[in-house]
């Protein structure tokens, strides 16, 4: 069961087309990072060095799924944000997005 009033996180996976992980993450350096972490916080990122290749994990923390709606819609309007998605959906494979809730036991609340 989770935690009461516990934050709740999104971890999102993205599956990048063959050589593109690394443009994915120059580009999030480059541009995505400054123009997303006003609107949603970043927990961690990270790469996979076993099982399925070229995926990127993103970690984020939210209050509530209300809370993460108010943040994707605001992030949505943000100038420039809508051309770097483009850019960048253009190197994916597929990207899944699971809501985690934090157990009693868990340090992150």
């Amino acid at each position: 069961m989770p935690a009461n009033n516990a934050m709740i996180y999104e971890l999102r996976i993205y599956t990048c087309r063959p050589g593109t992980v690394a443009k994915v993450l120059e580009m999030w350096q480059n541009e995505g990072q400054a123009m997303i972490e006003p609107y949603m916080k970043l927990v961690g990122q990270w790469t996979s060095e076993s099982g399925i290749a070229n995926q990127i994990y993103t970690l984020w923390e939210f209050e509530d799924l209300n809370h993460r709606q108010r943040a994707r819609k605001a992030l949505l309007e943000h100038p420039g944000f809508a051309d770097y998605l483009a850019e960048a959906r253009q190197h994916y494979i597929e990207q899944e997005a699971i809501f985690l809730s934090p157990t009693p036991l868990s340090p992150m609340q």
